[in-house]
């Protein structure tokens, strides 16, 4: 099991050039095609995956049906996903998704939250470097929609945020990224981020 460190910046669209411009001048390298990132989240009917992560409660875990790609038949073609932060540090749990419209029916049995069914859907668009070991994303054209069976195509809101992460595996990785990324240092989750645009749980 791998742990990594994570840290999170958020970027004015207008900021943009200046961060390719800092991706360049630091070698960074583009490691993968521009792709958009799909994710059904889940959680109980108490919403604790989401005061967990609000509350900074650790362990916690957010738990999503993944795909990547404008695919065709994109349900059938994804994941499983626990993403997890524990004393030790971050890690994820994936697993090809059995089945993912019985999933979605029936919900996800998690040791810790109980039975899990899906909330609400994000998609964005993600752009991939790597600057030594440093891998960075950046996703932007985030948007968000509640998740109702019967009303699966209802309407997005869209997010003007962008988001900087960098992850290692190597915690001395860390300086540097203190030291040389210079935009805002946030405490982001999307998941949570759309529970409050959505209004999802008053």
């Amino acid at each position: 099991m791998s742990f990594r460190i994570e840290q999170k910046y958020r970027i004015n669209k207008y900021k943009l050039p200046d961060l390719y411009k800092w991706i360049s001048k630091n070698n960074g390298e583009k490691i993968y095609l521009d792709r958009t990132v799909s994710s059904i989240y889940f959680d109980n009917y108490k919403l604790s995956s989401y005061h967990d992560s609000m509350e900074g409660v650790i362990p916690r875990k957010k738990i999503r049906l993944r795909w990547y790609g404008n695919i065709k038949n994109k349900l059938e073609n994804s994941n499983l996903e626990k993403k997890i932060n524990s004393v030790e540090g971050k890690f994820k749990k994936v697993e090809k998704a059995i089945n993912p419209s019985n999933i979605l029916k029936l919900g996800v049995l998690d040791n810790g939250y109980g039975l899990c069914f899906p909330i609400l859907q994000i998609d964005y668009n993600r752009e991939y470097f790597k600057i030594f070991d440093i891998r960075i994303t950046v996703d932007t054209k985030i948007r968000y929609k509640n998740y109702k069976e019967e009303h699966f195509f209802n309407q997005y809101h869209n997010d003007d945020e962008t988001v900087l992460e960098a992850k290692a595996l190597n915690t001395n990785i860390k300086n540097f990224v203190d030291e040389n990324i210079y935009f805002e240092k946030i405490r982001f989750s999307k998941y949570c981020n759309a529970i409050e645009k959505l209004n999802y749980y008053k």
